[in-house]
């Protein structure tokens, strides 16, 4: 059996297709030394852009065929960006976008009392800084330090600005984010300095055991959005929703002018800051540095980055980064850039240019500004400086050149603790986040119904599966046949359902298989020759023909960008494709499905088909368990291995769950799980075995 599944390897491992001005040349030329498993460099699969004429590697297929998708969708938020033209269409389309963003998001909970606790006061650098902690939402703490005035210098009631933090362990402990806060406070501001989850003392994935975090930033932000984009919501939510009861909190001091409120935050922080200017009227001035840039430019190199920095459909309902500070119009807004910064300068002047101009068409083409800085991505001394100046001309209406001391020094670390033990979760009563999806998700589990035809066509509409008429006519391309051992043959195609997509196939066949025989498509993620001897090869000796698929972005297709905070591991290593396509408004659960469907209406006209069965193995049981639900009447049986116990199961363990994020659909808890999936099958299903979220795929 060995020796015959190393033929098998070698026969799958022989086909290369490169396009040609529209022609498939195929070379069958395998190297000696290949051996082991592994995707040989000289198997490529097409782009799918013909009028090119070239290949690209196998594993940016996914990423080529949204490539277009997304060019597409910037000429239509071009197009509409330039039909606002007057003061009331303006006013139209923040509205919408408003509107689009918030149900993107989920929409917010409710006020709940802040509870806030200072915990200790303390002099520093001639200001005052009380430590406090409050609760955005019952025992979710936020840790927070709030940075006051000398009162002799400058009388209170203060102007009130919260200091949001980016990417970082440290969080507002970080000494540039020390010395911004308390550059306000210097220059008669009050600066509220608050530490976002995952940072700082707010590790939401955290070992109460050991008292240590076990993944933080922007590896606990993706960690956490899995189960966040089940239920419908987004790591920004909890973001955002910490930010706005922090203006809360200062609208109940009495040394706080209530109308005189501002923000202000790099990378991250500026990623808080466009979302709540853009949200929150309260916001009179907002500074949004090192971030500002195009969510399309950075689509376009497949950059997306973090889970609160992707939000679902963004970019096909048409909201660039311009529009966080076109939302907020006439408002004053500073923009900072760096000339070395990661985020690209010119697309943060470009979306500088678009939002000018429409503040321009209000009337207020002086309350937007931009800085630059000749550094690297870093909130330096000359943004410090610009942002503080910006604040005191809007807020206090005084117009001061700011030169941040020579004095001013970042406090270390532990001075700058606000909890008992460096962290809320220790507090008592602590919730994190993953206790609060934890309730949303245990709360629409209550709420589901079992599946009928109403929620089939929901099911449809969440997941993207597309109608057959978006499908032409399958293109096949017949590599050969290897013959392997016990009188088995497997014929190598590459199946193309549609433009630039091309499925690296294996028909496998017994030597008695009739000429007509029932026909299982067989589905998994690990790759078309997953437990061959175990889960294939006995349905070929029962008779059956196996057609084995790699579907869109698995086996031969499969992302391999490893950036760490995807957290790979644990979601996957596609989890910059899975951001290209959730910013369009696509789930890959509804791409592979697609190809699931389509490879089936082929299979049913071809001469050796009598029916069709579905075999999914591990995260294949997703897709197959989509298009057997949608199209029930279509397949004979169905069979699921390793099949995941359900998405609640995801949510329920959230800091653990290895569920891939492209085994996801945004907001499908809210309508249908896969146990209920299951159930609608009835007899038509074989399950297995199941897994837990927390197993290896």
């Amino acid at each position: 059996m060995k020796k015959m599944t190393q033929s098998l390897l070698l026969s799958f491992f022989a086909s290369v297709c490169v396009l040609f001005g529209g022609s498939v040349l195929l070379l069958a030329e395998v190297p000696n030394s290949l051996k082991t498993p592994l995707l040989p460099e000289n198997l490529r699969v097409l782009t799918g852009t013909e009028n090119q004429g070239r290949a690209v590697k196998r594993n940016n297929m996914v990423f080529q065929w949204l490539h277009p998708q997304i060019v597409e969708a910037e000429k239509n938020w071009r197009t509409a960006y330039e039909s606002v033209k007057t003061p009331e269409q303006v006013a139209e389309y923040q509205k919408r976008l408003r509107a689009e963003f918030i149900s993107a998001i989920g929409g917010f909970p409710e006020r709940t009392p802040l509870n806030p606790k200072i915990m200790s006061t303390m002099q520093r650098n001639g200001i005052t800084m009380e430590k406090l902690v409050f609760e955005s939402r019952p025992n979710h703490y936020v840790s927070a330090i709030l940075y006051l005035p000398d009162e002799t210098k400058y009388p209170k009631p203060w102007s009130g600005v919260v200091v949001a933090c980016g990417h970082n362990v440290k969080g507002k402990g970080l000494d540039i984010y020390q010395k911004t806060a308390a550059l306000h406070a210097l220059n008669g501001i009050a600066a509220l300095h608050v530490d976002p989850i995952d940072q700082g003392e707010r590790f939401q994935n955290f070992d109460l055991k050991t008292k240590k975090e076990r993944v933080f930033s922007v590896q606990g932000h993706n960690q956490l959005g899995v189960g966040a984009i089940l239920m419908g919501q987004n790591t920004a939510r909890f973001e955002i929703w910490d930010i706005m009861r922090a203006l809360d909190y200062l609208q109940t001091r009495d040394d706080i002018r209530h109308d005189s409120l501002g923000m202000a935050g790099l990378s991250g922080g500026g990623t808080q800051t466009s979302y709540v200017m853009a949200l929150d009227d309260r916001v009179k001035a907002a500074c949004s540095l090192c971030y500002t840039c195009s969510l399309y430019g950075l689509m376009k190199v497949n950059d997306t980055q973090d889970a609160e920095q992707n939000i679902f459909g963004q970019a096909a309902f048409g909201m660039d980064h311009a529009d966080y500070c076109i939302m907020r119009a006439p408002r004053p807004t500073f923009l900072g850039t760096a000339t070395g910064d990661f985020f690209p300068i010119e697309m943060g002047w470009q979306s500088f240019r678009d939002a000018k101009r429409m503040f321009q068409r209000l009337g207020y083409g002086e309350n937007i500004d931009l800085a630059e800085t000749d550094n690297h991505h870093t909130y330096d001394k000359t943004l410090r400086e610009a942002t503080v100046r910006f604040m005191l001309r809007f807020l206090e209406k005084r117009e001061t050149p700011i030169f941040e001391p020579e004095s001013l020094q970042a406090l270390p670390y532990e001075e700058i603790l606000v909890t008992p033990e460096g962290q809320t979760v220790l507090l008592p009563g602590a919730r994190t986040t993953y206790d609060l999806n934890r309730d949303e998700a245990k709360r629409l589990t209550a709420e589901r119904k079992p599946i009928d035809a109403e929620t089939v066509a929901k099911i449809r509409e969440l997941a993207k599966v597309r109608d057959a008429s978006a499908f032409g006519e399958m293109k096949v391309r017949e590599l050969g046949e290897e013959k392997l051992g016990d009188g088995i043959s497997a014929k190598k195609l590459i199946l193309e359902p549609e433009a630039g997509i091309y499925l690296p196939t294996l028909l496998f066949k017994a030597e008695n298989t009739p000429e007509k025989a029932d026909v299982v498509l067989f589905v998994s993620d690990k790759g078309k020759t997953a437990r061959y001897d175990e889960s294939i090869l006995p349905l070929v000796k029962s008779g059956k023909l196996v057609l084995s698929i790699d579907l869109r972005g698995w086996g031969e297709t499969q992302q391999s960008f490893r950036a760490s905070y995807y957290r790979p591991s644990h979601l996957g290593t596609d989890g910059a494709d899975f951001y290209a396509a959730y910013n369009l408004g696509k789930t890959h659960v509804g791409f592979r499905t697609d190809d699931i469907l389509a490879v089936t209406r082929w299979l049913k006209t071809q001469p050796f088909c009598v029916s069709v069965e579905l075999y999914g193995l591990s995260e294949g049981c997703i897709p197959v368990l989509h298009a057997a639900v949608l199209e029930k009447d279509t397949f004979q049986h169905v069979t699921l291995e390793r099949c995941l116990i359900s998405w609640t199961n995801t949510v329920e363990n959230g800091e653990h769950s290895r569920t891939p994020l492209t085994s996801t659909v945004h907001g499908a808890l809210r309508v249908y799980d896969l146990p209920e999936m299951r159930d609608f099958l009835g007899e038509k299903l074989t399950l297995k075995s199941t897994k837990e979220a927390l197993e290896a795929n």
